[in-house]
Protein backbone atom coordinates (compact mmCIF):
# COMPACT_ATOMS: atom_id res chain seq x y z
CA UNK A 1 0.00 0.00 0.00
CA UNK A 2 1.06 3.55 -1.06
CA UNK A 3 0.20 6.95 -0.37
CA UNK A 4 1.58 10.31 -1.64
CA UNK A 5 2.59 10.79 1.82
CA UNK A 6 4.28 7.61 3.16
CA UNK A 7 5.82 4.50 2.06
CA UNK A 8 4.79 1.24 3.27
CA UNK A 9 7.33 -1.28 3.18
CA UNK A 10 7.28 -5.02 3.77
CA UNK A 11 10.38 -5.59 6.57
CA UNK A 12 11.77 -9.21 6.79
CA UNK A 13 12.44 -10.26 9.87
CA UNK A 14 15.07 -12.64 10.53
CA UNK A 15 12.57 -16.18 10.42
CA UNK A 16 11.11 -14.56 6.65
CA UNK A 17 7.97 -13.22 8.21
CA UNK A 18 6.98 -9.55 6.65
CA UNK A 19 5.91 -6.66 8.96
CA UNK A 20 4.39 -3.84 7.51
CA UNK A 21 6.25 -0.98 8.14
CA UNK A 22 4.84 2.78 7.36
CA UNK A 23 7.84 5.64 6.36
CA UNK A 24 6.80 9.19 6.58
CA UNK A 25 9.54 11.27 5.89
CA UNK A 26 9.73 15.30 5.91
CA UNK A 27 10.03 17.43 2.97
CA UNK A 28 13.17 18.17 1.25
CA UNK A 29 16.80 16.48 1.21
CA UNK A 30 17.35 13.97 4.23
CA UNK A 31 18.66 12.38 5.54
CA UNK A 32 17.21 13.02 9.04
CA UNK A 33 16.82 11.43 12.57
CA UNK A 34 14.22 9.14 12.79
CA UNK A 35 11.20 8.50 15.67
CA UNK A 36 9.91 4.46 15.25
CA UNK A 37 7.19 3.27 16.71
CA UNK A 38 5.28 -0.44 16.64
CA UNK A 39 1.76 -1.25 17.33
CA UNK A 40 -0.63 -4.46 17.50
CA UNK A 41 -3.71 -2.28 16.77
CA UNK A 42 -4.66 -1.97 13.69
CA UNK A 43 -7.77 0.72 14.29
CA UNK A 44 -5.14 2.97 15.58
CA UNK A 45 -3.18 3.27 12.65
CA UNK A 46 -5.13 6.49 11.44
CA UNK A 47 -3.47 8.22 14.71
CA UNK A 48 -0.50 7.03 13.94
CA UNK A 49 -0.39 8.49 10.62
CA UNK A 50 -1.84 11.83 11.77
CA UNK A 51 0.90 11.64 14.62
CA UNK A 52 3.76 11.57 11.85
CA UNK A 53 2.79 14.64 10.41
CA UNK A 54 3.50 16.16 13.30
CA UNK A 55 7.05 14.84 13.47
CA UNK A 56 7.93 15.32 9.63
CA UNK A 57 6.96 19.05 10.56
CA UNK A 58 9.42 19.04 12.96
CA UNK A 59 12.21 17.51 10.79
CA UNK A 60 12.27 13.80 11.82
CA UNK A 61 11.48 10.66 9.56
CA UNK A 62 8.74 8.76 11.00
CA UNK A 63 8.13 5.06 10.96
CA UNK A 64 5.62 2.63 12.64
CA UNK A 65 4.77 -0.82 11.91
CA UNK A 66 2.31 -3.25 13.16
CA UNK A 67 2.99 -5.94 15.21
CA UNK A 68 3.65 -9.48 14.08
CA UNK A 69 0.16 -11.14 13.40
CA UNK A 70 -1.49 -7.66 13.30
CA UNK A 71 -3.01 -5.29 10.41
CA UNK A 72 -1.19 -5.84 7.46
CA UNK A 73 1.83 -7.65 8.74
CA UNK A 74 2.38 -11.57 8.32
CA UNK A 75 3.18 -14.37 11.06
CA UNK A 76 0.51 -15.32 14.23
CA UNK A 77 -0.13 -12.94 17.09
CA UNK A 78 1.07 -13.98 20.06
CA UNK A 79 0.61 -10.82 22.44
CA UNK A 80 4.51 -10.19 23.78
CA UNK A 81 6.03 -12.93 22.42
CA UNK A 82 7.93 -11.74 19.18
CA UNK A 83 8.72 -8.47 20.08
CA UNK A 84 12.46 -8.64 20.98
CA UNK A 85 13.68 -9.80 18.06
CA UNK A 86 11.19 -8.10 15.81
CA UNK A 87 11.98 -5.04 17.07
CA UNK A 88 15.75 -5.37 16.91
CA UNK A 89 15.42 -6.93 13.34
CA UNK A 90 13.64 -3.55 11.98
CA UNK A 91 16.09 -1.57 13.81
CA UNK A 92 18.76 -3.11 12.21
CA UNK A 93 16.91 -2.73 8.62
CA UNK A 94 16.01 1.02 9.37
CA UNK A 95 19.71 1.30 9.84
CA UNK A 96 20.64 0.83 6.25
CA UNK A 97 18.16 2.86 5.22
CA UNK A 98 19.06 5.92 3.05
CA UNK A 99 17.21 8.43 4.94
CA UNK A 100 18.77 7.97 8.05
CA UNK A 101 21.28 10.11 9.86
CA UNK A 102 22.57 7.95 12.28
CA UNK A 103 20.47 8.77 15.20
CA UNK A 104 17.38 7.60 16.31
CA UNK A 105 14.66 7.16 19.19
CA UNK A 106 11.97 4.74 19.93
CA UNK A 107 8.49 5.69 21.09
CA UNK A 108 5.48 4.97 22.12
CA UNK A 109 2.50 4.42 25.35
CA UNK A 110 1.08 1.04 26.52
CA UNK A 111 1.45 -2.32 24.43
CA UNK A 112 3.88 0.39 22.07
CA UNK A 113 5.97 1.13 25.23
CA UNK A 114 6.71 -2.55 25.92
CA UNK A 115 7.78 -3.70 22.71
CA UNK A 116 10.56 -0.64 23.38
CA UNK A 117 11.25 -2.40 27.06
CA UNK A 118 11.65 -5.84 25.16
CA UNK A 119 14.75 -4.39 23.22
CA UNK A 120 16.21 -1.48 25.61
CA UNK A 121 19.07 -3.79 26.80
CA UNK A 122 20.13 -4.76 23.06
CA UNK A 123 19.86 -1.11 21.02
CA UNK A 124 21.88 -0.71 18.36
CA UNK A 125 24.20 2.54 19.26
CA UNK A 126 22.15 4.87 16.67
CA UNK A 127 19.84 4.63 19.07
CA UNK A 128 20.52 7.40 21.44
CA UNK A 129 17.31 7.71 23.59
CA UNK A 130 13.54 5.53 24.02
CA UNK A 131 10.34 7.57 25.39
CA UNK A 132 8.01 5.18 26.68
CA UNK A 133 4.44 6.42 28.33
CA UNK A 134 2.38 4.98 30.41
CA UNK A 135 3.69 1.42 30.12
CA UNK A 136 3.78 -1.36 32.87
CA UNK A 137 6.62 -4.43 32.77
CA UNK A 138 6.07 -5.56 36.44
CA UNK A 139 3.26 -7.89 34.55
CA UNK A 140 2.41 -9.96 37.76
CA UNK A 141 2.01 -6.91 40.03
CA UNK A 142 -0.10 -5.63 37.16
CA UNK A 143 -2.24 -8.61 37.10
CA UNK A 144 -2.53 -8.88 40.50
CA UNK A 145 -2.69 -7.41 43.98
CA UNK A 146 -2.14 -9.18 46.95
CA UNK A 147 -3.39 -12.53 45.21
CA UNK A 148 -6.56 -10.66 43.78
CA UNK A 149 -6.72 -10.19 39.99
CA UNK A 150 -8.06 -7.35 37.94
CA UNK A 151 -10.68 -7.81 35.82
CA UNK A 152 -11.28 -4.94 34.55
CA UNK A 153 -8.03 -4.35 32.56
CA UNK A 154 -7.35 -7.84 32.03
CA UNK A 155 -10.17 -9.63 31.23
CA UNK A 156 -11.34 -6.28 28.95
CA UNK A 157 -7.76 -6.77 27.01
CA UNK A 158 -7.94 -10.51 26.38
CA UNK A 159 -11.70 -10.06 24.91
CA UNK A 160 -10.07 -7.18 22.58
CA UNK A 161 -7.19 -9.47 21.62
CA UNK A 162 -8.38 -12.78 21.75
CA UNK A 163 -7.76 -12.55 17.70
CA UNK A 164 -11.71 -13.88 17.71
CA UNK A 165 -13.14 -10.92 14.98
CA UNK A 166 -16.40 -10.76 16.64
CA UNK A 167 -14.89 -10.75 20.24
CA UNK A 168 -14.68 -6.34 20.32
CA UNK A 169 -17.86 -6.26 18.70
CA UNK A 170 -20.50 -8.40 20.37
CA UNK A 171 -22.32 -6.49 22.86
CA UNK A 172 -22.58 -7.80 26.93
CA UNK A 173 -19.60 -9.46 26.10
CA UNK A 174 -17.81 -8.20 28.97
CA UNK A 175 -20.13 -8.79 31.40
CA UNK A 176 -20.85 -12.44 29.96
CA UNK A 177 -16.94 -13.16 30.91
CA UNK A 178 -17.28 -11.82 34.04
CA UNK A 179 -19.98 -14.07 35.06
CA UNK A 180 -18.49 -17.17 33.92
CA UNK A 181 -17.78 -19.78 37.20
CA UNK A 182 -15.00 -21.35 37.32
CA UNK A 183 -14.03 -18.38 35.20
CA UNK A 184 -10.84 -20.42 33.84
CA UNK A 185 -13.52 -21.96 31.09
CA UNK A 186 -14.23 -18.62 29.96
CA UNK A 187 -12.55 -18.59 26.79
CA UNK A 188 -14.24 -21.78 25.69
CA UNK A 189 -17.87 -20.80 26.72
CA UNK A 190 -17.67 -17.64 24.94
CA UNK A 191 -15.27 -17.96 22.09
CA UNK A 192 -14.96 -21.23 21.19
CA UNK A 193 -11.20 -22.28 21.92
CA UNK A 194 -8.79 -21.68 24.61
CA UNK A 195 -6.83 -18.54 25.27
CA UNK A 196 -3.42 -20.06 26.67
CA UNK A 197 -2.09 -16.74 28.04
CA UNK A 198 -5.32 -15.91 29.36
CA UNK A 199 -5.65 -18.89 31.12
CA UNK A 200 -2.05 -18.72 32.63
CA UNK A 201 -2.97 -15.15 33.97
CA UNK A 202 -6.13 -16.45 35.88
CA UNK A 203 -4.63 -19.22 37.28
CA UNK A 204 -0.80 -18.47 38.13
CA UNK A 205 -1.88 -16.89 40.97
CA UNK A 206 1.50 -17.06 43.06
CA UNK A 207 4.66 -14.27 42.05
CA UNK A 208 7.21 -17.01 42.43
CA UNK A 209 5.08 -19.61 40.68
CA UNK A 210 7.75 -20.18 37.67
CA UNK A 211 5.45 -18.61 34.78
CA UNK A 212 6.11 -15.15 36.41
CA UNK A 213 9.45 -15.98 38.45
CA UNK A 214 11.29 -16.96 34.76
CA UNK A 215 11.25 -17.06 31.05
CA UNK A 216 9.82 -13.84 30.05
CA UNK A 217 7.97 -11.54 32.62
CA UNK A 218 11.22 -12.12 34.71
CA UNK A 219 13.28 -11.22 32.15
CA UNK A 220 10.87 -8.03 31.33
CA UNK A 221 10.86 -6.56 34.12
CA UNK A 222 14.69 -6.38 34.63
CA UNK A 223 15.41 -4.86 31.01
CA UNK A 224 15.88 -1.63 32.85
CA UNK A 225 18.37 -2.41 35.20
CA UNK A 226 20.53 -3.34 31.51
CA UNK A 227 19.46 -0.22 29.82
CA UNK A 228 22.32 2.33 28.70
CA UNK A 229 20.37 5.01 27.08
CA UNK A 230 18.51 8.38 28.74
CA UNK A 231 14.92 7.11 29.44
CA UNK A 232 11.84 9.56 28.74
CA UNK A 233 8.98 8.26 30.64
CA UNK A 234 5.51 10.01 31.07
CA UNK A 235 2.63 8.31 33.54
CA UNK A 236 -0.49 8.69 35.04
CA UNK A 237 -2.03 8.66 38.93
CA UNK A 238 -5.19 6.85 37.55
CA UNK A 239 -3.42 4.40 34.95
CA UNK A 240 -3.33 0.94 35.52
CA UNK A 241 0.38 1.10 34.37
CA UNK A 242 1.20 3.60 37.19
CA UNK A 243 2.94 1.44 39.57
CA UNK A 244 4.78 -0.42 37.03
CA UNK A 245 6.03 2.60 35.59
CA UNK A 246 7.33 3.64 38.79
CA UNK A 247 9.12 0.56 39.72
CA UNK A 248 10.98 0.74 36.02
CA UNK A 249 12.10 4.24 36.62
CA UNK A 250 13.42 3.29 40.20
CA UNK A 251 15.57 0.27 38.21
CA UNK A 252 17.32 2.52 35.53
CA UNK A 253 20.92 2.14 36.55
CA UNK A 254 21.97 5.21 38.52
CA UNK A 255 24.09 7.09 36.03
CA UNK A 256 21.06 6.20 33.48
CA UNK A 257 18.81 7.68 36.01
CA UNK A 258 20.56 10.48 35.97
CA UNK A 259 19.83 11.50 32.64
CA UNK A 260 16.23 10.26 32.40
CA UNK A 261 12.99 11.78 33.09
CA UNK A 262 9.88 10.98 34.65
CA UNK A 263 6.64 13.07 34.31
CA UNK A 264 3.34 11.97 36.19
CA UNK A 265 0.03 13.63 35.89
CA UNK A 266 -3.36 13.38 36.82
CA UNK A 267 -3.77 11.43 33.73
CA UNK A 268 -5.62 8.03 32.63
CA UNK A 269 -4.60 5.86 30.39
CA UNK A 270 -5.94 7.93 27.24
CA UNK A 271 -3.07 10.36 28.28
CA UNK A 272 -5.84 13.27 29.53
CA UNK A 273 -7.87 13.41 32.67
CA UNK A 274 -11.36 11.91 33.54
CA UNK A 275 -13.81 12.06 36.50
CA UNK A 276 -15.34 14.47 38.56
CA UNK A 277 -11.81 16.70 39.53
CA UNK A 278 -10.77 19.61 37.07
CA UNK A 279 -7.19 19.73 37.07
CA UNK A 280 -5.72 22.99 35.63
CA UNK A 281 -2.54 23.15 34.50
CA UNK A 282 -1.99 19.10 33.21
CA UNK A 283 -1.87 19.74 29.77
CA UNK A 284 1.29 21.86 30.08
CA UNK A 285 2.98 19.62 27.90
CA UNK A 286 0.95 19.46 24.91
CA UNK A 287 -1.54 16.85 23.95
CA UNK A 288 -0.52 13.24 25.16
CA UNK A 289 2.46 14.75 26.33
CA UNK A 290 4.03 14.83 22.52
CA UNK A 291 5.90 18.60 23.71
CA UNK A 292 7.74 16.54 26.19
CA UNK A 293 9.04 14.60 23.51
CA UNK A 294 9.19 17.04 21.30
CA UNK A 295 12.09 18.87 23.66
CA UNK A 296 13.66 15.38 24.86
CA UNK A 297 14.10 14.53 20.94
CA UNK A 298 15.79 18.22 19.77
CA UNK A 299 17.84 17.35 22.24
CA UNK A 300 18.97 13.98 22.15
CA UNK A 301 18.38 13.64 18.31
CA UNK A 302 19.48 17.29 17.14
CA UNK A 303 21.60 18.53 19.98
CA UNK A 304 19.77 21.42 20.79
CA UNK A 305 19.69 22.89 24.50
CA UNK A 306 17.81 21.26 26.56
CA UNK A 307 14.13 22.34 27.57
CA UNK A 308 13.10 19.52 29.89
CA UNK A 309 15.76 18.74 32.03
CA UNK A 310 16.35 15.46 33.89
CA UNK A 311 14.37 14.10 36.89
CA UNK A 312 10.70 13.72 38.17
CA UNK A 313 8.06 15.91 38.03
CA UNK A 314 4.37 15.27 39.60
CA UNK A 315 1.11 16.84 39.53
CA UNK A 316 -0.12 17.74 43.12
CA UNK A 317 -3.54 16.84 42.87
CA UNK A 318 -6.06 19.37 44.64
CA UNK A 319 -2.68 22.00 44.63
CA UNK A 320 -3.15 22.15 40.83
CA UNK A 321 0.95 22.44 40.31
CA UNK A 322 3.82 21.35 39.15
CA UNK A 323 6.15 19.91 41.86
CA UNK A 324 9.80 19.09 40.88
CA UNK A 325 11.46 15.80 43.05
CA UNK A 326 15.35 15.52 43.48
CA UNK A 327 15.46 12.62 45.36
CA UNK A 328 12.29 10.69 44.06
CA UNK A 329 8.75 10.99 45.38
CA UNK A 330 9.81 11.23 48.99
CA UNK A 331 7.38 11.95 52.32
CA UNK A 332 9.14 13.63 55.40
CA UNK A 333 7.06 11.98 57.78
CA UNK A 334 4.18 9.65 58.16
CA UNK A 335 0.66 10.87 59.92
CA UNK A 336 -1.16 7.65 60.83
CA UNK A 337 -4.59 7.50 61.40
CA UNK A 338 -6.70 5.26 63.64
CA UNK A 339 -9.85 3.22 62.73
CA UNK A 340 -12.28 3.34 65.73
CA UNK A 341 -15.79 2.75 66.74
CA UNK A 342 -18.73 4.77 65.76
CA UNK A 343 -19.58 7.72 68.39
CA UNK A 344 -23.72 7.83 68.67
CA UNK A 345 -25.43 9.90 66.77
CA UNK A 346 -22.44 10.16 64.48
CA UNK A 347 -22.85 9.64 60.60
CA UNK A 348 -19.78 7.48 60.65
CA UNK A 349 -16.97 5.45 62.42
CA UNK A 350 -14.24 7.36 63.47
CA UNK A 351 -10.85 8.17 62.16
CA UNK A 352 -8.26 9.63 64.60
CA UNK A 353 -4.52 10.35 65.08
CA UNK A 354 -5.38 8.90 68.66
CA UNK A 355 -6.07 5.22 69.20
CA UNK A 356 -8.94 3.26 70.91
CA UNK A 357 -7.55 2.05 74.17
CA UNK A 358 -9.40 -1.49 74.67
CA UNK A 359 -10.79 -3.75 72.26
CA UNK A 360 -13.52 -3.00 69.65
CA UNK A 361 -14.73 -4.54 66.98
CA UNK A 362 -16.78 -3.68 63.67
CA UNK A 363 -18.82 -6.72 61.41
CA UNK A 364 -20.25 -7.52 58.56
CA UNK A 365 -21.72 -9.85 56.33
CA UNK A 366 -19.41 -10.52 52.41
CA UNK A 367 -21.88 -11.79 49.72
CA UNK A 368 -19.65 -12.59 46.39
CA UNK A 369 -23.19 -12.85 44.88
CA UNK A 370 -23.77 -8.74 45.37
CA UNK A 371 -20.12 -7.08 45.56
CA UNK A 372 -19.47 -4.00 46.06
CA UNK A 373 -19.20 -2.22 42.68
CA UNK A 374 -15.72 -0.46 41.55
CA UNK A 375 -16.69 3.83 41.36
CA UNK A 376 -13.36 5.33 39.98
CA UNK A 377 -9.22 4.59 40.88
CA UNK A 378 -6.68 3.26 38.29
CA UNK A 379 -6.90 -0.22 38.13
CA UNK A 380 -9.91 -0.07 35.74
CA UNK A 381 -9.97 0.01 31.57
CA UNK A 382 -12.65 -1.06 30.19
CA UNK A 383 -13.57 2.74 29.62
CA UNK A 384 -11.33 2.24 26.57
CA UNK A 385 -13.29 -0.21 25.10
CA UNK A 386 -16.67 2.77 24.52
CA UNK A 387 -18.92 0.74 26.63
CA UNK A 388 -21.52 2.89 27.97
CA UNK A 389 -21.62 0.64 31.30
CA UNK A 390 -17.94 0.49 32.05
CA UNK A 391 -16.80 2.07 35.14
CA UNK A 392 -15.41 5.60 34.92
CA UNK A 393 -11.71 6.09 35.85
CA UNK A 394 -10.04 8.34 38.02
CA UNK A 395 -11.81 10.64 41.32
CA UNK A 396 -15.01 10.07 41.33
CA UNK A 397 -17.86 11.57 43.79
CA UNK A 398 -18.56 8.21 46.08
CA UNK A 399 -21.64 7.34 47.79
CA UNK A 400 -22.22 8.50 51.39
CA UNK A 401 -21.41 6.49 54.57
CA UNK A 402 -23.97 3.88 55.48
CA UNK A 403 -24.96 3.67 51.26
CA UNK A 404 -24.72 -0.22 51.96
CA UNK A 405 -24.85 -2.74 55.10
CA UNK A 406 -21.51 -3.95 53.87
CA UNK A 407 -18.68 -1.17 53.65
CA UNK A 408 -17.75 -0.04 57.09
CA UNK A 409 -16.78 4.15 56.72
CA UNK A 410 -14.39 5.92 59.21
CA UNK A 411 -14.67 9.62 58.95
CA UNK A 412 -12.02 12.03 60.50
CA UNK A 413 -12.94 15.73 61.88
CA UNK A 414 -11.87 18.58 59.50
CA UNK A 415 -8.32 19.04 59.13
CA UNK A 416 -6.76 22.06 60.19
CA UNK A 417 -4.06 22.37 57.72
CA UNK A 418 -3.25 21.06 53.99
CA UNK A 419 -2.16 17.45 54.42
CA UNK A 420 -0.07 16.67 51.19
CA UNK A 421 0.46 13.06 50.83
CA UNK A 422 3.69 11.98 48.67
CA UNK A 423 3.90 8.01 48.08
CA UNK A 424 2.21 4.63 49.34
CA UNK A 425 -0.61 4.83 51.99
CA UNK A 426 -0.94 2.02 53.52
CA UNK A 427 -3.30 0.22 55.95
CA UNK A 428 -2.73 -2.07 58.34
CA UNK A 429 -6.11 -3.99 59.17
CA UNK A 430 -6.49 -6.51 61.89
CA UNK A 431 -9.10 -8.62 60.45
CA UNK A 432 -11.48 -11.76 60.75
CA UNK A 433 -13.51 -14.03 58.73
CA UNK A 434 -15.58 -17.36 59.18
CA UNK A 435 -14.46 -18.16 55.98
CA UNK A 436 -11.09 -20.16 55.09
CA UNK A 437 -9.86 -17.71 52.68
CA UNK A 438 -11.63 -14.24 51.94
CA UNK A 439 -10.50 -10.46 50.78
CA UNK A 440 -10.39 -7.26 52.47
CA UNK A 441 -11.00 -3.60 50.97
CA UNK A 442 -9.57 -0.43 51.60
CA UNK A 443 -10.29 2.71 49.70
CA UNK A 444 -9.54 6.36 51.15
CA UNK A 445 -11.03 9.48 50.13
CA UNK A 446 -10.96 13.20 50.87
CA UNK A 447 -14.51 14.85 51.78
CA UNK A 448 -15.14 18.47 51.01
CA UNK A 449 -16.93 20.67 53.49
CA UNK A 450 -20.50 20.04 51.53
CA UNK A 451 -19.75 16.64 52.44
CA UNK A 452 -19.00 15.56 48.74
CA UNK A 453 -16.63 12.58 48.95
CA UNK A 454 -14.27 11.70 45.92
CA UNK A 455 -11.39 8.50 45.96
CA UNK A 456 -7.78 9.40 46.32
CA UNK A 457 -6.09 5.49 46.71
CA UNK A 458 -7.37 2.08 47.10
CA UNK A 459 -6.35 -1.64 47.84
CA UNK A 460 -6.97 -4.78 48.18
CA UNK A 461 -5.91 -8.35 49.71
CA UNK A 462 -6.94 -11.66 50.09
CA UNK A 463 -5.54 -13.48 53.41
CA UNK A 464 -3.83 -16.14 51.30
CA UNK A 465 -1.98 -13.93 49.67
CA UNK A 466 -1.36 -11.41 52.83
CA UNK A 467 1.29 -9.29 53.44
CA UNK A 468 3.03 -9.87 50.18
CA UNK A 469 3.43 -13.40 50.57
CA UNK A 470 4.86 -15.29 47.43
CA UNK A 471 2.50 -18.47 47.85
CA UNK A 472 -0.40 -19.08 49.89
CA UNK A 473 -0.35 -18.80 53.50
CA UNK A 474 -3.25 -20.97 55.50
CA UNK A 475 -5.64 -19.43 57.72
CA UNK A 476 -8.19 -20.85 60.60
CA UNK A 477 -11.20 -19.49 60.28
CA UNK A 478 -11.71 -16.83 63.47
CA UNK A 479 -8.42 -16.14 63.44
CA UNK A 480 -7.45 -12.67 64.19
CA UNK A 481 -4.74 -11.44 61.67
CA UNK A 482 -2.63 -8.58 60.20
CA UNK A 483 -3.83 -7.66 56.70
CA UNK A 484 -1.01 -5.29 55.23
CA UNK A 485 -2.31 -3.35 52.34
CA UNK A 486 -0.04 -0.29 50.58
CA UNK A 487 -1.68 1.37 48.06
CA UNK A 488 -0.56 2.67 44.84
CA UNK A 489 1.73 6.33 44.95
CA UNK A 490 0.03 9.53 44.93
CA UNK A 491 0.94 13.00 45.30
CA UNK A 492 -2.29 14.58 46.38
CA UNK A 493 -2.56 17.46 48.82
CA UNK A 494 -5.95 17.08 51.23
CA UNK A 495 -7.19 20.37 52.03
CA UNK A 496 -7.80 22.42 55.35
CA UNK A 497 -11.42 21.55 56.19
CA UNK A 498 -11.92 18.62 54.63
CA UNK A 499 -11.99 15.45 55.91
CA UNK A 500 -10.29 12.21 55.52
CA UNK A 501 -12.80 9.33 54.76
CA UNK A 502 -11.46 5.34 54.81
CA UNK A 503 -14.13 2.91 53.66
CA UNK A 504 -13.42 -1.36 54.71
CA UNK A 505 -15.07 -4.18 52.61
CA UNK A 506 -14.45 -7.02 50.92
CA UNK A 507 -14.84 -6.47 47.42
CA UNK A 508 -14.25 -3.89 44.80
CA UNK A 509 -15.91 -5.51 41.46
CA UNK A 510 -15.40 -5.40 38.89
CA UNK A 511 -11.39 -4.07 39.36
CA UNK A 512 -10.85 -7.12 41.41
CA UNK A 513 -12.23 -10.43 40.65
CA UNK A 514 -15.00 -11.65 43.44
CA UNK A 515 -13.32 -13.41 45.96
CA UNK A 516 -15.64 -16.32 46.67
CA UNK A 517 -14.88 -17.06 49.76
CA UNK A 518 -13.60 -20.66 49.49
CA UNK A 519 -9.81 -21.36 49.68
CA UNK A 520 -7.70 -22.24 46.06
CA UNK A 521 -7.27 -20.72 42.63
CA UNK A 522 -10.25 -18.01 42.48
CA UNK A 523 -10.54 -19.10 38.73
CA UNK A 524 -11.18 -22.50 39.41
CA UNK A 525 -13.57 -22.45 41.77
CA UNK A 526 -17.14 -22.38 40.52
CA UNK A 527 -19.13 -21.58 43.65
CA UNK A 528 -19.55 -19.40 46.51
CA UNK A 529 -20.24 -18.63 50.04
CA UNK A 530 -21.37 -15.89 52.50
CA UNK A 531 -18.55 -14.49 54.82
CA UNK A 532 -18.97 -13.03 58.45
CA UNK A 533 -16.31 -10.45 58.16
CA UNK A 534 -15.02 -8.85 61.30
CA UNK A 535 -12.16 -5.60 61.57
CA UNK A 536 -10.63 -5.23 64.66
CA UNK A 537 -10.55 -1.66 65.85
CA UNK A 538 -8.71 -0.96 69.73
CA UNK A 539 -6.31 -2.53 72.15
CA UNK A 540 -3.81 -4.90 70.64
CA UNK A 541 -5.24 -5.59 67.32
CA UNK A 542 -5.97 -1.79 66.14
CA UNK A 543 -6.18 -1.15 62.58
CA UNK A 544 -4.98 1.86 61.05
CA UNK A 545 -3.80 3.56 57.65
CA UNK A 546 -0.41 5.77 57.50
CA UNK A 547 -0.38 8.55 55.36
CA UNK A 548 3.24 9.24 54.27
CA UNK A 549 3.49 13.69 54.48
CA UNK A 550 5.57 15.80 52.12
CA UNK A 551 6.44 19.46 53.29
CA UNK A 552 7.49 22.85 51.96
Amino acid sequence: MNRPDFQTCRVEMSDGVRLATHVHVPEGEGPWPVIFSRSPYPGMLPFWHEQAKFWTGHGYAFVIQECRGTGASEGQWVPFAHEEQDGLDSLGWIVRQPWMNGKMATYGSSYCGVVQWCMADRLPPEVKTVFIGFTGIERYRQNYMNGMFRHDIYTSWAIGNSGVPEAARRPGLYREALAVRPHVEMDVRLFGRELPWYRDWVTEVSPDSPYWASGFWAELKEKPRRTRVPVMMTAGWFDHNLEASLLSFDKLPEEVRARSALIVGPWVHTESVSGDLDYPGHDCYGPRQRDAALAWFDHHLKGEEMRLPAGIRTYIIRENRWLEWRDGIRADRVLTYHLRPQPAGAEARMLSPEKEDGPAAATYRYDPDNPVPTRGGAAVMHYLSGDPEAVRPASVIQPPPGARDDVLSFLSGPLEEDLRIAGRIRARLFVSSDAEDTAFTIQVMEVFPDGTAVNIRDGITSLAFRNGASSPLGYTPGEVVEAVIDMWPITWTVKRGSRLRVDVSSSNFPAYHVHPNIAGTWSRIAGTRIAEQTVHLGGEHGSRIEIPVATG
